[in-house]
């Protein structure tokens, strides 16, 4: 069979599965499996496959029918225009997340300035390392209770040339900080146990519960960190949470009860990821 017949053959059957993303992902597994850039797969339309690269493709196939995600199968995710090894103990990194990084360089004036950066949950450490690789004097430290995923980010740290800049702690949410950095991140957890019912197969499947929910309502996280930061004498010049799309106004509310934030405070921002929603909430303490 052809390249291009076999492209097409993997795509159907994952539109038969109810893969929105059928073609996109054939031609992406079609890449990985035959070390092929995309620029070769046009090219290279008439190639002929052989017996082993054919049963290579079909394996992929069957594990993506399956719902399980690309990243997974490929072992990395592009995130802010770099690669991340992804495994089954980190979060896939999403597009949206991505907002969190683009609200953070936007309020830095100096991007050269030798910043202390704190990224709690940091998972793969995309969002962590994605901002170091924009602040060439910046340090930073991520935190995730899971060490296997903390093995995940150190060796992202070290392939991205970061390593030196950067260290990784196991702790539980804020308890490994007592402030000092001036900008402190976090993706935590913030799924409900009740909302996991709702989630699609390819995250509640694959991904790690304790990376996607927080406990009963889905607050939990933010109401650890919240409350350690508000215990501390330094507060971090800004700070950016990312949420769940129907959160914001439950986790305002918290960052102004632990006096995070006021009612109607201008230093106080949601910010709307790729698709329009809500996603981002960011506290401006001093200017950077």
């Amino acid at each position: 069979m052809r390249l291009d017949q076999k492209i097409a053959e993997m795509a159907r059957r994952l539109a038969d599965e109810g893969i929105e993303t059928a073609r996109l992902d054939a031609r992406l597994l079609a890449s990985h499996g035959l070390s092929l850039s995309e620029t070769d797969i046009i090219l290279q339309f008439d190639r002929s496959l052989d017996a082993d690269e054919m049963a290579l493709l079909d394996a992929f196939i069957a594990r993506r029918a399956e719902r399980e995600p690309i990243a997974h199968i490929l072992g990395y995710r592009e995130f802010w225009g770099l690669d991340f090894k992804v495994t089954k103990d980190t979060l896939v990194p999403r597009p949206d997340s991505e907002t969190l990084v683009a609200g953070v360089l936007d309020r830095i004036a100096d991007k050269r300035a030798p910043l202390k950066l704190v990224d709690i949950g940091t998972g793969t450490g995309c969002l962590l390392l994605s901002l170091l690789s924009e602040l060439p004097n910046a340090r930073g430290v991520g935190s995730d209770i899971s060490p296997a995923a903390l093995a995940v980010a150190q060796e992202n740290a070290q392939s991205l040339g970061l390593s030196g800049r950067v260290a990784f702690v196991e702790a539980s949410y804020a308890d490994a900080f007592a402030g000092g950095m001036d900008i402190l991140i976090s993706n935590p957890p913030y799924l409900a146990e009740t909302e996991m019912a709702d989630i699609e197969r390819d995250v509640a499947d694959y991904d790690p519960l304790g990376a996607l929910v927080s406990g009963a309502t889905g607050l939990e996280a933010y109401e650890a960190i919240f409350a350690a930061i508000a215990s501390w004498q330094q507060k971090p010049s800004l700070m950016a949470f990312e949420f769940g799309y129907r959160q914001a106004a439950a986790v305002k509310s918290l960052a102004q009860v632990h006096g995070l934030a006021e009612e109607n405070d201008t230093h106080c921002h949601i910010l709307q990821d790729l698709g329009g929603q809500n996603r981002i909430l960011l506290l401006e303490t001093h200017p950077i």
